[in-house]
């Protein structure tokens, strides 16, 4: 009997696939429509998150196999998750903040962008933003509201936008090196690079937020989550 070219776990807030490394893409790709159209009724119609692990892949691969099962589903993928304990967590406030409250009629206070932003394009909008993929060098992000980036920030990002609160609003990327942040009305004035530091720590999880008047960043941990307050009226974040 022929090995499956991938193993399929589901959890509450999402599915983890785990893909042999040696796994050939048209092969995985049939295996999956396969498996996901025959279980179409089974997962039903709701968003979930995709952890993928085992094979390193593409950003066209990775793609392709949610392309794939969005086609043979009806699933919502709303993101990528890594294996990554702070990820996970990340994602946890990325599903909070989006989430309507018990007041609402049914309208979310943010909103999900997915693909990668290039040079020279933008993103505007009244809402929380998550995005799905990276913004390049050269590419900006406006919100009135908070950013996350479920990718790397490269490119300018400003939060706050016209809000009157400028301290409960926060920019956070998996991998944090933007050519322009402001918060607010505040630039962020980045400090020159240590160059003791390896190149895996410029690659975490980091998060931005007004403390004092000023932009300070932070490594993404379970304990700065923590410490994250939440507005009840507009479910703005604040680093405390």
């Amino acid at each position: 009997m022929r090995e499956r070219s991938f193993t399929l776990k589901s959890y509450q807030k999402g599915l983890a696939l785990h893909i042999r490394p040696e796994a050939e893409m048209e092969a995985l790709l049939k295996e999956l429509g396969e498996k996901f159209q025959s279980s179409r009724q089974f997962f039903g119609n709701v968003q979930v998150g995709l952890a993928l692990s085992g094979k390193e892949l593409t950003a066209v691969e990775e793609d392709a196999i949610l392309d794939v099962i969005e086609e043979n589903s009806d699933l919502q993928i709303v993101c990528l998750i890594g294996e990554d304990e702070r990820i996970q967590y990340l994602l946890d406030e990325a599903f909070e903040e989006t989430a309507p409250s018990e007041e609402e009629s049914g309208a979310a206070d943010g909103q999900f962008y997915r693909g990668t932003l290039k040079k020279g394009q933008s993103l505007e909008t009244e809402h929380s933003v998550i995005i799905l993929g990276d913004v390049n060098p050269g590419a900006r992000v406006f919100s009135r509201k908070d950013i996350i980036v479920l990718g790397a920030l490269l490119g300018e990002a400003h939060a706050g936008v016209g809000g009157e609160e400028e301290e409960g609003h926060f920019v956070c990327a998996l991998e944090f090196s933007p050519e322009k942040l402001k918060i607010g009305s505040c630039k962020y004035k980045k400090k020159p690079e240590k160059r003791l530091w390896p190149d895996s720590y410029k690659k975490l999880p980091k998060m931005a937020a007004l403390q004092g008047g000023e932009i300070i960043v932070k490594p993404v941990t379970k304990e700065l989550l923590g410490r994250i307050t939440v507005n009840n009226d507009d479910r703005s974040g604040q680093l405390n």
